[in-house]
């Protein structure tokens, strides 16, 4: 296979958040689902909303109640215990976006990376065929971001938040580690070395921002959307007391953040936690996207995973000045 000289950035500038006293998030409904484990990713197309879990092989279909249509296979592996795979050989599938080519729907669906051989996949499903069409190890991708942004050996890769644009695809990587970094990538170079069989690799470029603390405890990228026009990403990040990619810990709540693409600018992320009557939400969000904007009003659909082999899926409005 060819090889050829990648050419990398990587931004020195820590980009740290903005005050919330622009946003105003309020929850509008709810509902647990009980047949869902785990909810990582989500995407609404065509008004159905479109679901993933970490530890399940399937994507779910729901409608506009939060009621589950259909559900399709995304990998080989069916081992599953009470609908969710074991920890130890799950695809930990934590992020999905959405993109268009020729005119046709499709969903990639990512691993974590947080462990090698199980967590390496991404698939793309196609909407209209109602399969996959394409799947890759992208083990070689995850170990360029890790070198790119000096990565020690104590380090983990942990991959949480995935958006594609019309010009550009953006993973965001977690914090766990103290590291919350968003990749850019050009789309076409992405795209291209997803669904052809190549080994080279795309040119990347990370940034490094600081998110907001609570209870001594660092929240990290956990869910991301574009926002109109691309001018930026809407994000979430959450709360969780645990120091690694692979437990689970206290769920402490969880924010919803804009962020704006200004390089002049280090104030270029605000975040609001999610509340319900002035009392913080104790949830995981770790998904979301946008049923509808206008001047930077959002209606918004957000799901979490429970830790407990069951989800919760929200209806929110953002309010933006």
């Amino acid at each position: 296979m060819k090889q050829l000289l990648i050419i990398i950035a990587l931004s020195s500038v820590l980009f740290t958040f903005g005050q919330n006293d622009n946003l105003k998030l309020k929850l509008k409904k709810q509902k647990h689902l009980l047949d869902l484990p785990s909810a990582s990713g989500v995407e609404i197309i065509d008004g159905n909303i479109f679901i993933i879990g970490d530890d399940t092989p399937f994507l779910y279909k729901l409608n506009q109640d939060f009621i589950i249509l259909e559900k399709y296979p995304l990998s080989g592996n069916d081992s599953t215990v009470n609908n969710r795979v074991p920890g130890i050989i799950k695809g930990d599938f934590e992020s999905m976006a959405r993109y268009k080519k020729g005119g046709w729907n499709y969903l990639a669906v990512l691993s974590s990376g947080s462990k090698k051989i199980t967590r390496d996949s991404l698939h793309v499903f196609d909407l209209s065929e109602k399969k996959l069409i394409a799947s890759k190890n992208v083990r070689p991708l995850f170990e360029l971001i890790q070198k790119v942004a000096n990565f020690t050996t104590n380090d983990e890769i942990n991959i949480e938040a995935f958006a594609i644009g019309k010009r550009a695809v953006y993973l965001m990587q977690r914090g766990n580690n103290n590291l919350n970094m968003l990749i850019s990538i050009k789309r076409k170079d992405f795209l291209k070395y997803i669904l052809n069989d190549d080994s080279t690799l795309p040119e990347i470029k990370i940034q490094n921002f600081k998110l907001p603390e609570f209870k001594n405890t660092l929240s990290g990228f956990s869910g991301a959307c574009i926002l109109e026009n691309e001018k930026g990403i809407l994000f979430t990040a959450s709360l969780e007391a645990t120091d690694n990619a692979y437990s689970d810990g206290e769920i402490l709540g969880s924010y919803v953040g804009v962020l704006k693409f200004n390089k002049k600018s280090n104030a270029d992320i605000q975040t609001v936690m999610l509340k319900s009557n002035d009392k913080i939400v104790k949830t995981k969000l770790e998904g979301i996207s946008i049923i509808s904007q206008h001047k930077g009003n959002y209606n918004l659909i957000a799901v979490s995973d429970n830790d407990d082999g069951t989800s919760i899926i929200y209806k929110l409005e953002l309010n933006s000045k």
